[in-house]
């Protein structure tokens, strides 16, 4: 399982480059706990992640992680503190990056004040080699997570949620369009139940949006992983050899394979083309016209 990790890092030996995946879902606190818990499992294989948590408490990766409340980015930069002080350490190799007010601020941002910003964030000794943007459930038309070609779609178990999660896909792919979608399914009763709400949901987008998801895997009911949400206990808590927790840690593996086939970012040059992304959502949605995929 390491030769993926160790595969990723020779890759990435000469010139650091990472993924970015946007994580979003309907149900607030199954995708924090899928972000959280994915996020966990890569870091346990090997690998340097990111977390860019756009959610608010409790229902954020950060109350998954544990993490106590402090400024988001955009906080700091206002108080005039420096962009690495937002950046927590989660475990080594595994940080958040707590950021609000999605695309509409980051796009008024002056090109200056972003580059010094990015500076910043691209000096940190620890670099990712994932980066996880986590949608807030509801705010995704304005989220930094549709700059990632790489979309994840968390799909709670359930004909019910089938219309739900295809009205998000259908919202963001009318926006920000992007072939690349994968989805895992929540709370599954079992392999083969997960699989049949994954082919309805699959085999709709297809019909109606041209788009063809990829199944990344499912996740069964698992007491253990939504008692601590509510009971806001960390990933770091829960049992290695819980269902759930194992069921992500098979997620990260498959996610490492796409890491080795996917076009990766420099960091800064991600980070940069994120700023132009948000100036240029702001300007189309002032003149309703529509966007132009993230390149």
């Amino acid at each position: 399982m390491q030769d993926q990790a160790a595969g990723l890092r020779r890759m990435m030996g000469q010139a650091p480059r990472f993924l970015p995946l946007g994580l979003c879902g309907t149900d607030p606190l199954l995708t924090a706990l899928a972000t959280a818990h994915l996020a966990y499992a890569l870091n346990a294989r090997g690998l340097s992640v990111w977390v860019v948590d756009e959610a608010a408490a409790p229902r954020n990766a950060a109350t998954c992680f544990g993490l106590p409340l402090r400024w988001t980015l955009d906080q700091v930069l206002r108080q005039g503190g420096t962009a690495g002080s937002a950046v927590r350490t989660v475990v080594p190799g595994l940080s958040c990056l707590a950021i609000g007010g999605g695309m509409a601020w980051l796009g008024s941002m002056p090109e200056g004040q972003w580059q010094r910003t990015v500076d910043a964030l691209t000096s940190l000794p620890e670099q990712p080699q994932c980066l996880l943007l986590y949608a807030s459930p509801g705010a995704e038309a304005g989220s930094l997570a549709m700059c990632a070609r790489d979309r994840l779609l968390v799909l709670p178990q359930g004909r019910s949620a089938l219309t739900q999660a295809y009205a998000l896909m259908k919202g963001v792919q009318r926006l920000y369009p992007s072939e690349r979608w994968h989805v895992i399914v929540m709370q599954a009763k079992d392999e083969a139940t997960a699989r049949e709400t994954f082919a309805a949901l699959a085999s709709t987008a297809q019909r109606f949006l041209d788009l063809r998801p990829r199944w990344l895997g499912s996740v069964p009911r698992d007491s253990a992983l939504t008692e601590a949400g509510r009971r806001m206990l960390t990933v770091q808590e829960i049992s290695a050899d819980r269902p759930g927790v194992q069921a992500f840690r098979r997620m990260a593996e498959a996610l490492a394979t796409l890491l080795m086939g996917a076009g990766m970012y420099q960091p800064t040059e991600f980070w940069l083309k994120m700023w132009m992304f948000s100036r240029l959502t702001a300007e189309a949605v002032t003149e309703k016209v529509q966007n132009v995929p993230f390149s």
